[in-house]
């Protein structure tokens, strides 16, 4: 197999567990686990900056892909798909700047107040254009795959 479309293949399983790592954090928050959605996100965004630095050294190493060959629906393909992770980031990036203003309504535990916190409905809103993103940077990651593995052979 090709080395690139290994890598490929293993940023399609980070993206994955990026994902679920996010729908497990929203699972807990919605139990009113704070520490826990916390954990979990900040996993999620950690798992995106090892995509980020990987991608560095891919490029460095195997070099970038030939695209000589791509027909204008696979660079259609591909433009979406970087549509959703610019979504994704920008969904993320605002939901981490809401979530920096909880701190001090949420107390050293991080419980829940009885009343609704300051820029909540932001933060979810930011979050779920992210979740969002996300999915359909995963979706569109596997017909970007795909494609790669129909040049390959």
């Amino acid at each position: 197999m090709d080395p690139k479309l290994l890598y490929w293949c293993g940023a399609l399983v980070n993206l994955g567990l990026m994902l679920a790592g996010a729908g497990v954090g929203v699972a807990r928050v919605r139990r009113g686990d704070v520490a826990g959605h916390r954990r979990m996100m900040l996993g999620a965004a950690a798992l995106v900056v090892l995509f980020f630095v990987s991608y560095g050294f891919k490029v460095a190493l195997l070099g970038k892909e030939d695209r000589s060959l791509w027909t204008a629906l696979d660079f259609a393909v591909l433009y979406v798909h970087e549509l959703c992770i610019a979504t994704m980031l920008v969904g993320g990036a605002l939901a981490v700047l809401r979530a920096r203003r909880f701190r001090s309504h949420l107390g050293p535990a991080l419980e829940l107040p009885a009343e609704p916190l300051p820029g909540g409905s932001a933060h979810r809103r930011a979050g779920r254009v992210a979740g969002l993103g996300a999915a359909l940077a995963f979706v569109t990651a596997f017909a970007v795959l795909a494609g790669m593995f129909a040049r390959a052979s």
